[in-house]
């Protein structure tokens, strides 16, 4: 199998928005740039945490473009390609792979409830197909609490048998560690990555490769100084805690707007504030939550340069 995407701490990023809600493509280049220089191994671009089903598939690849344009490598992105209809999950799955990016994560429809294992294979199979490149290397989404469809085992070894270069791995965000590890224990060929860096060392421990993680918009170096100590033999349990902490902090908050919030702190910059619809912007008893976030960010002495 040709390359896939680098192991270690991904950062789900989050999508600017200018005031009348259309993308703003240089920031999105700034902030992808700036998630990798703080140590991430590589960056989403439009799962949950980038509003990517909010998005057409016009913006998400002229965003696309915008970050390949300003430099970074191909190769460090996961791109959120799932979507409703099938052929608008195809046009942004094709496109993405023709671009080189690192691989494509593939959330299952779900419109419909209660969709049988088959009908998932159908979906995948034509898309797979449909394709058609030899440099595909897809990754499922297996979020049953936001998309209500499960990606089962059996389904995904049915796939890995008709598609063994193009299968390469998946992000559970289940948030269930005993479902995470028996994928790394199944699935010791597959990139397995956890939705939340609460889980990370864990993950490393078990042969995994890493997390995908929302609040690594703000914790990056946290989470890749986890996994640097981890690799070099030292013990990074007391950073794993810090990193925990913090993630559970953001738990009571609406996730994609609190960011914002802490992100446009950081930055002083208040065009990281908008979300878009259905999503609403913070309550003033939020902001005020997310300001004592904040304060523990700033004190946590590994994120004392993250606005630099």
């Amino acid at each position: 199998m040709s390359q896939r995407l680098p192991a270690g701490v991904f950062a789900a990023g989050l999508t600017p928005f200018q005031s009348d809600l259309r993308v703003t493509p240089h920031a999105l280049a700034q902030h992808t740039q700036r998630l990798l220089d703080q140590g991430c191994d590589g960056v989403l671009l439009f799962g949950t945490t980038g509003e990517g089903l909010s998005l057409s598939v016009e913006e998400r690849l002229s965003g696309l473009d915008a970050v390949l344009s300003a430099g970074v490598a191909a190769e460090r992105l996961l791109v959120g390609t799932g979507a409703l209809a099938l052929p608008d999950a195809l046009d942004l799955t094709r496109e993405a792979t023709e671009r080189g990016v690192g691989g494509v994560l593939v959330l299952p429809p779900f419109h419909f409830r209660q969709i049988s294992s088959e009908g998932l294979f159908r979906f995948y199979d034509r898309l797979i197909q449909g394709v058609g490149h030899a440099d595909l290397r897809l990754y499922f989404y297996h979020f049953p609490e936001l998309s209500g469809v499960p990606i089962p085992f059996d389904l995904m070894q049915r796939l890995r048998s008709a598609y063994p270069d193009q299968i390469a791995g998946i992000k559970d965000s289940s948030g269930e560690w005993d479902h995470t590890e028996a994928l790394c224990h199944h699935f010791p060929d597959l990139q397995v990555f956890s939705g939340t860096e609460r889980l990370l060392l864990r993950v490393l421990e078990a042969g995994g490769d890493g997390c995908i993680s929302a609040t690594a918009n703000v914790t990056a170096p946290v989470a890749a100084a986890v996994r640097a100590r981890w690799q070099a033999g030292d013990d990074p349990t007391s950073t794993q805690e810090t990193l925990t902490d913090l993630r559970t902090a953001f738990a009571p908050l609406p996730t994609i707007p609190a960011l914002k919030m802490v992100l446009s702190q950081y930055l002083k910059a208040p065009q990281w504030t908008p979300v878009r619809p259905p999503l609403a912007p913070l309550t003033d008893e939020e902001e005020d939550a997310v300001m004592d976030v904040l304060d523990q960010l700033k004190a946590t002495p590994l994120l004392q340069d993250f606005g630099a």
